[in-house]
């Protein structure tokens, strides 16, 4: 638990209630001049204790020698005084209180009958703080030297009309009260500190969750791109480096045979600076954050019908989803793999994609015309199926692929909010 922190607010509100203290002071030190009543030193003496705890607590440089024990110290001259100004609560003087003021009899008098806080409940206050500062058990001691006073000054100032009883009955109350009401406060202070300590724990938990996951994404994404392009960039390189020894026996054999061989090295060198650009593309910051993902989709399927001269529609039902940036991201390149492996095998003529937002799930659709393929007896990962459904997973949606020979793909990301 951090007590550290604890006695740092702790002593924060003890120098606060000291500068408030000094105010009031202040304030009737002023009504004292303004009513022209001498009582000069009476005051000074009745000011001494909030002066001296002021000039030791409030600068810091007896913090820097005391080190911890600085605010138990002011806490515990705090309880002496308060102590000793409850000291008339033993005597049967409501004056008592008044007269060491050095006022005049009849002021005395009036402010008498005045009914007054009594000082027992400022007394609380310090032990209020180091319950708070040091836990339980500066609430014990801190109570255990405030009862010990208490008791003392009681036994001092015993009645001499024999009402002992009535003595003991008052004292043991007070002194219940001057353990119980700190001892609540220790309580509920480690009881917040627990929380807190938990909430924090929690907090680290879930952040190196986070960093564990942001991890695992950018290991799946690379995976992802080797793959791609190895069926892309790898693969046209290989045909390049293949066609480029035919081409050079070609010119030594049959020159004429040559030149067709030419235009299709261009066609494939184009082709695979298409797929290098795309790869390129892949590893920027998609349009997602900046288009969001209706827009993003939008660009995205103006571009592939740009590029390739199939047809697409872009269909969206239903109001803006609550989707976390990673959602949208995700739903985002299950679409654009999609895409990719109907421009590589599909045929297709025409592109649909279908996003459609429910209550408490979206739909995500691409559906094209083309060849189709038996997913039972093709490499999965040729067609870039494994990839899409590494993506669904990580967000906690489902995948599936429709398709037969000749009847075109359809696949189907279903995430459930």
């Amino acid at each position: 638990m951090d007590y550290p922190q604890a006695r740092r607010d702790a002593l924060r509100i003890f120098r606060l209630l000291l500068i408030i203290q000094l105010a009031f002071l202040g304030v009737s030190a002023l009504a004292l001049l303004a009513s022209g009543l001498v009582a000069y030193r009476g005051f000074l003496l009745r000011a001494l204790p909030t002066l001296v705890l002021s000039l030791l607590f409030l600068p810091p440089w007896l913090e820097r020698v005391l080190g911890r024990y600085f605010l138990a110290l002011g806490l515990s001259l705090s309880v002496l005084f308060s102590s000793l100004e409850g000291i008339y609560l033993f005597t049967d003087l409501p004056a008592s209180r008044l007269a060491n003021l050095g006022l005049p009899p009849a002021t005395v008098a009036q402010l008498s009958e005045t009914p007054s806080i009594e000082p027992f409940f400022f007394l609380l206050i310090p032990l209020v703080l180091m319950a708070w500062g040091y836990g339980r058990r500066g609430a014990l001691l801190g109570s255990t030297w405030a009862a010990a006073l208490h008791l003392a000054e009681g036994l001092w100032l015993l009645p001499e009309d024999g009402r002992y009883w009535l003595f003991f009955a008052q004292a043991t109350m007070r002194i219940g009260l001057l353990y119980l009401v700190p001892f609540i406060v220790s309580v509920l202070a480690e009881r917040e500190r627990q929380q807190h300590a938990q909430l924090e724990a929690a907090h680290e938990r879930l952040r190196r969750h986070a960093a564990t996951v942001e991890q695992l994404a950018v290991s799946r994404e690379r995976n992802r791109l080797a793959r791609e392009l190895h069926d892309t960039l790898a693969h046209s390189l290989s045909a390049l480096t293949v066609q480029l020894e035919a081409l050079r026996a070609l010119l030594v054999n049959d020159p004429a045979a040559a030149v067709p061989a030419v235009d299709d090295l261009s066609t494939l060198a184009r082709r695979g600076l298409e797929e290098s650009r795309q790869a390129i593309q892949a590893l920027r910051t998609g349009p997602v954050e900046t288009l969001g993902l209706d827009g993003a989709l939008r660009d995205l399927l103006q571009a592939f019908q740009a590029r390739t001269g199939v047809q697409t529609d872009l269909i969206v039902a239903g109001e803006e989803a609550d989707l976390t940036e990673e959602e949208a991201k995700t739903l985002y390149r299950i679409v654009e793999e999609a895409l990719s492996n109907v421009e590589r095998h599909a045929s297709a003529r025409q592109v649909r994609v279908r996003l459609a937002r429910g209550v408490d799930r979206i739909d995500l659709v691409v559906r094209d015309d083309g060849v189709g393929f038996d997913p039972t007896v093709v490499d999965l990962d040729h067609y870039g199926l494994t990839g899409m459904q590494e993506r669904a997973v990580m967000i906690g949606a489902t995948l599936d692929v429709i398709s037969h020979a000749g009847s075109g793909t359809e696949v189907w990301c279903t995430l459930k909010k």
